[in-house]
């Protein structure tokens, strides 16, 4: 696959209406490969935690209890959908406390994040990026494991490419440049 293909034909994989697996080899070569990112003072301030598809029922269970507490339905409605999931990654960042280099590492993990979802799509591995509210609740981030110099970023949903991939929503390609 062209690279200007790739970057055009990826897109997030949403249905999460069967129960999907994947290529856990090919998903640990993608994690590798995409650390040839950018990234300032080769900090790596990337970290991920990698939830196979056996533990994902776990996972949900935990994170439930304090995202959708008292809330049984929201917590049976998350569960169901995320163990349907091939598997899920955790995306964490390294904090900072200088200004700038918090910003930096923030933009590495972004190149880093890019490489990862090409990478995965390349290997027919879809991928959903999300970032629901819960992810800054203190009890969250405790029992995935979040460090008090980390920022949870996200899940990426790992999903196989069984399912209708959405075509392409128009970009906007104009009058986003301006000259100095």
């Amino acid at each position: 696959m062209e690279l200007r293909d790739a970057i055009s034909s990826r897109r997030s994989v949403k249905i999460f209406d069967h129960d999907m697996h994947i290529d856990d080899t090919a998903l640990y070569e993608a994690l590798k490969l995409s650390t040839d990112a950018p990234n300032h003072g080769m900090r790596e301030p990337w970290r991920i935690i990698h939830v196979s598809k056996d533990r994902l029922g776990d996972l949900s269970r935990t994170v439930s209890r304090y995202a959708f507490r008292n809330e049984p339905e929201k917590q049976q409605s998350h569960y169901d959908a995320v163990t349907k999931l091939g598997g899920l990654l955790v995306l964490i960042v390294k904090r900072d406390p200088r200004q700038k280099e918090n910003l930096e590492n923030h933009l590495a993990f972004g190149a880093y994040a890019q490489n990862l979802m090409l990478l995965l799509h390349e290997a027919g591995i879809g991928t959903c990026w999300k970032t629901p509210p819960y992810i800054f609740m203190p009890k969250v981030r405790k029992v995935i494991g979040v460090e008090d110099d980390e920022d949870l970023v996200g899940f990426l949903y790992l999903t196989d490419m069984d399912t209708k991939i959405p075509p392409k929503k128009p970009r906007h390609t104009e009058n986003f440049i301006s000259e100095y």
